[in-house]
């Protein structure tokens, strides 16, 4: 890459940085994704799809929320892989006749651990954590 190119993309905020590359026999250990925490009383139930979620599965927890309060927003959010199943669940709500379906996409940031091979580190010390970002696809549907 020429000099210009690397100072034109210093200067545009959110252009792609590459992470720095593993050390040699470390590997990459993935946390679970944060989910926001629930209030006691959560007036906008969020339902977490994953690429193994059934579609009905979704789609009845879903209908079931808006069944039980007519004036609640249901949030379903997919990441990675389970984008298109969200996409999917939202196409379907769109085409019954009493659904409000609004899609959003946004992306969250996730942090993930680079484990060395050391054996004989038993508390981590040199391991590090490395922020990584994920494209999420958050669905509001609501009853008209």
């Amino acid at each position: 890459m020429s000099q210009q190119e690397n100072a034109s993309s210093e200067l545009v905020p959110g252009a792609n940085n590459k992470m720095a590359p593993i050390p040699q026999g470390a590997r990459i250990q993935k946390r679970p994704l944060t989910r926001r925490q629930l209030p006691a009383s959560s007036k906008t139930p969020v339902i977490y799809v994953s690429s193994n979620s059934p579609f009905m599965s979704v789609v009845k927890r879903a209908r079931k929320f808006l069944d039980k309060d007519l004036r609640t927003v249901v949030t379903v959010m997919g990441t990675g892989k389970a984008i298109e199943k969200t996409l999917n669940v939202a196409s379907w709500f769109q085409q019954q006749g009493d659904c409000v379906v609004e899609i959003k996409t946004r992306t969250i940031g996730t942090v993930d651990d680079v484990v060395t091979g050391d054996a004989d580190d038993a508390f981590g010390a040199d391991n590090e954590s490395r922020l990584r970002k994920l494209n999420c696809l958050e669905v509001a549907i609501s009853l008209k």
